[in-house]
């Protein structure tokens, strides 16, 4: 995490960013401001340690509290741990009920959230590129792009708005 804050420091002072998944069925797209994450599936807002709102239908109330979140979406539990080593965030625990483990580098993001398993490497425009299974079989093209203005946000808030995003199928 401490990687991707560093590439994004000078270009997160604009205004406009936005946080997107495109798999060939579906495409995710937020607008990422200050304390905030916004689109037509996602409305949260962080008060401090807390981040609140709506993210597909469901009701979001997470604690970002140190090197874990917790909280609920929509019923279901979640709480996740996590940890940079050698410049990869490993985090580990359960989103949208689901056991979750999810890895996050310059280079790669793999790993499950919810029901969906990720395989994506980094592109020389600084997006992620590759493959997710949601249950069934293997999706590409999946394009990930994280904005600076998310990374800045801290690793809690991103690690908890890429796992609501991630985790949909």
């Amino acid at each position: 995490m401490a990687a991707l804050l560093a590439l994004g420091t000078a270009a997160a002072q604009s205004e406009d960013q936005y946080l997107f998944l495109r798999t060939p069925n579906a495409a995710i797209t937020a607008r990422v401001t200050g304390d905030s994450v916004t689109g037509p599936d996602v409305q949260l807002s962080r008060d401090g340690k807390t981040l609140r709102g709506r993210a597909f239908g469901q009701t979001v109330f997470l604690g970002l509290n140190g090197q874990e979140l917790g909280g609920t979406v929509g019923r279901e539990l979640t709480r996740l741990s996590f940890e940079d080593k050698g410049g990869v965030t490993h985090a580990r625990g359960s989103f949208y009920g689901r056991l979750t483990e999810l890895n996050l580098s310059k280079e790669a993001l793999t790993g499950t959230v919810g029901a969906c398993s990720y395989d994506l490497k980094a592109t020389q425009d600084g997006s992620y590129s590759g493959s997710r299974s949601c249950g069934g079989a293997p999706e590409r093209p999946v394009v990930l792009d994280i904005p600076p203005a998310l990374a800045q946000q801290g690793t809690a808030m991103t690690l908890a708005t890429l796992g609501l995003i991630l985790g949909v199928p």
